[in-house]
């Protein structure tokens, strides 16, 4: 049996993002691709390793942004709390 090529473009993905209302979008890089724009501007990390768009589905690339986007969050929270601590001391 044939296996079925993976079709998916950058657009796809982007027009995807934007139908959520992200600024975000997905870019290609050296051997990887990142998401840039938007809030990903400041991400600690925003690239996704691997090495070709079809290696993810659609639905793969947008679950790998709202990982992306929640790891972001939970980073962000944690070097928050000690300064909410630092500032109640006060």
């Amino acid at each position: 049996m044939e296996k079925k090529r993976n079709h998916v473009t950058r657009k796809m993905v982007n027009d995807a993002l934007r139908a959520r209302g992200r600024d975000e979008s997905l870019r290609e890089g050296d051997g990887y691709f990142y998401f840039g724009g938007g809030q990903a501007v400041d991400w600690l990390s925003s690239s996704v390793m691997v090495r070709r768009l079809s290696d993810l589905t659609l639905e793969q690339w947008l679950k790998e942004f709202d990982s992306l986007l929640e790891r972001e969050k939970k980073v962000r929270r944690q070097m928050a709390a000690p300064l909410k601590k630092k500032s109640k001391n006060r």
